[in-house]
């Protein structure tokens, strides 16, 4: 992973914290239009679930937000795919004595760090470049995957934190074969919904993740201890 971006935990900063709630208005409410933005005139999404919430994102070289997400934890409100999704019977991880499921959401990326709409997970618009130069489609591609994996080390440090077991996020089929790309091993957890386009619940023990992270199949998961307290960890880098 290139040392260009960093992971960060942007709860204790109020400006970090506004720059990922305007980046989630660019996305959310402007570009993909899920969200009504007249809701939101001060142009920073952001709803009930924050406050139960720990923001991350992804800081560039200039210290620039470039990516974020959010850790939903468990709370009265229940977690927000519940409002929409349902589990498959089967399906039996919240109910295991000792796992905590939280839910990643509000998972956004700087435009100019993903191919098209559609990549990984959601994006925001394009900004305008500061010296008129289009960045080559090589370092393009290379800078998105950066970031992405940057953006998943950050929320699972987070979660390991946090204490959580399991991550349940909502998203399409097509995006889930294209993370899956990236080693993480994600299950279906229940049916289709019309809920921000045709989407499923998909769930990941942390468990196995640490499991692909030992394994070392996946280049880009090897740093993800780095950083990250030794009793958290299941073995060294």
């Amino acid at each position: 992973m290139s040392g260009t971006f960093r992971p960060v935990t942007i709860d204790d900063s109020p400006h970090l914290l506004e720059k990922s709630y305007r980046l989630r208005y660019q996305a959310y409410c402007l570009e993909r239009r899920f969200l009504n933005a007249e809701d939101f005139p001060n142009q920073l999404e952001f709803d009930a679930f924050d406050g139960d919430s720990i923001h991350v994102g992804v800081l560039d070289a200039d210290s620039e937000l470039v990516g974020t997400a959010r850790i939903v934890k468990p709370n009265s409100a229940g977690l927000p795919f519940l409002l929409h999704c349902t589990l498959f019977p089967h399906e039996t991880a919240f109910a295991q004595p000792g796992n905590t499921v939280v839910e990643v959401s509000r998972v956004c990326i700087n435009r100019r760090y993903t191919r098209r709409r559609s990549d990984v997970f959601f994006d925001a618009p394009e900004p305008a470049e500061s010296d008129g130069h289009a960045i080559p489609v090589h370092d393009r591609r290379r800078e998105r995957d950066d970031v992405f994996v940057t953006l998943v080390k950050a929320l699972y440090q987070a979660t390991k934190r946090l204490g959580a077991t399991h991550w349940i996020v909502a998203i399409e089929k097509s995006l889930r074969r294209r993370i899956a790309r990236y080693g993480l091993p994600f299950q279906l957890a229940g049916p289709e919904v019309d809920y921000y386009g045709c989407v499923a619940p998909y769930i990941m023990s942390l468990a196995e993740l640490d499991q692909v992270i030992q394994g070392h199949q996946f280049a880009s998961l090897d740093s993800f201890p780095v950083g990250l307290e030794p009793a958290l960890c299941y073995s060294a880098p």
